[in-house]
């Protein structure tokens, strides 16, 4: 399959006081937990990083190990690091995955990989909540980046991330476990 990852590591991190991609949680940073997870689903495929800008993170950024891309957009919160991971793929599917999902599982990643079928531009998850998890899915690369681009070019103030999918075919799968559990505060982590 014609994939790529991106670890989207990119937020401002205000209630959890620290960045949240250089936090250290069980012997590893979020982001390069992220980063091995999704490496593991996709089978060593190369893994990149998207962060808002050059300056947001300083001389840290070269703790990442990977390709890191840039915001085009910033200021437009999960829309423009959907945004930079698609417009830099160049493979048919693209997987995203927010580095405050610690929990994600391998398993998990290999799940929405195998929802990849040609009557689909997007697999994503549905949490126990009900809500759908737009930051651990994977994309057709095409079709969503042309949404995406749509809706960050149409709206001066963007919908929730979930509105993509009325602009794409999707396919949904429901997890019953509390590995999309995102984490807000380093308390969330225990």
């Amino acid at each position: 399959m014609d994939i790529e990852a991106f670890i989207l590591i990119g937020g401002q991190s205000t209630r959890f006081g620290a960045d949240k991609a250089f936090f250290l949680f069980e012997g590893e940073t979020l982001g390069g937990r992220a980063a091995r997870v999704a490496g593991m689903a996709l089978h060593a495929a190369p893994v990149r990083f998207v962060a808002a800008s050059a300056g947001q993170f300083g001389s840290r950024l070269t703790d990442m190990v990977g390709d890191i891309v840039f915001d085009r957009n910033p200021g437009k919160g999960a829309w423009s690091a959907l945004d930079a991971a698609l417009s830099n793929s160049a493979a048919e599917w693209t997987l995203v995955l927010a580095c405050d999902l610690p929990f994600v599982s391998t398993e998990l990643l290999q799940q929405l990989i195998g929802g990849c079928i040609d009557e689909v531009d997007a697999v994503i998850p549905r949490q126990p909540d009900g809500r759908l998890q737009p930051l651990c899915a994977v994309y057709r690369t095409g079709p969503a980046r042309s949404a995406v681009e749509g809706r960050i070019s149409s709206s001066e103030r963007l919908p929730p991330v979930n509105m993509l999918f009325e602009d794409l075919k999707t396919k949904i799968i429901q997890v019953d476990t509390n590995e999309l559990r995102n984490i807000n505060t380093p308390a969330d982590l225990y």
